[in-house]
């Protein structure tokens, strides 16, 4: 994918990659390596359906409607949070709640950054809202945030970002789900491929 799409993620990497650093005083670097449309029956070969994960998503409203969701497996959630809170590397098997509330401030910045670019290079209203953590199965994640914001979509767009604190990189998961319409006109926009793009959509819609 190319287009309005290449240049949301390369922005979106540049910006969270600043916010971080500034937030750990220490250098990361946020690469958006791959960005593909995924049925929602079909995630499970990046993370299984039962594996444990952190997960932080926002609800989103505005011109669309759905949420971001932010995934890491569990043991990349344990090693992020001692970077993330300055601990020794290895301490953390368990998340506290100061942990929760970091790995919610890394999803906060990356939905943040991305929905920001995202509203403006499509010119539509979105609005973010408080993020919320669960730590639980991938399957029963995506399955809640479905029944809770997008009960009629039926593909995801699943953005891979690597995160780095040399020498260590780390991967994870952003993931958009928005109702069905919403999603092909937001997609079409993206790569060119839509009339009108996403504004002249909802507005007839």
């Amino acid at each position: 994918m190319e287009n309005k799409l290449q240049e949301v993620n390369e922005q979106a990497a540049v910006n969270a990659s600043d916010a971080l650093s500034k937030l750990i005083d220490r250098q990361v670097e946020v690469e958006i390596s791959r960005t593909e449309v995924k049925k929602v029956e079909d995630l499970s070969p990046l993370i299984g359906p039962e594996e444990i994960v952190a997960g932080i998503y926002l609800p989103v409203t505005g011109d669309i409607n759905g949420a971001a969701l932010l995934i890491f497996p569990k043991e990349t959630a344990f090693v992020l949070s001692d970077l993330l809170v300055k601990r020794e590397p290895g301490t953390t098997h368990k998340l506290s709640e100061l942990d929760t509330s970091a790995l919610k401030e890394v999803g906060n910045i990356i939905s943040g950054n991305y929905l920001t670019i995202l509203s403006n290079v499509l010119q539509i209203k979105i609005i973010e809202h408080i993020p919320n953590f669960s730590f639980d199965m991938f399957g029963a994640i995506v399955s809640q945030i479905i029944t809770a914001f997008a009960q009629n979509t039926e593909k995801a767009l699943v953005i891979e970002i690597e995160f780095t604190f040399k020498p260590e990189t780390f991967k994870g998961y952003f993931l958009l789900l928005f109702e069905l319409e919403q999603f092909k006109a937001m997609l079409g926009s993206l790569v060119g491929v839509a009339g009108g793009g996403v504004k002249a959509f909802l507005e007839t819609s």
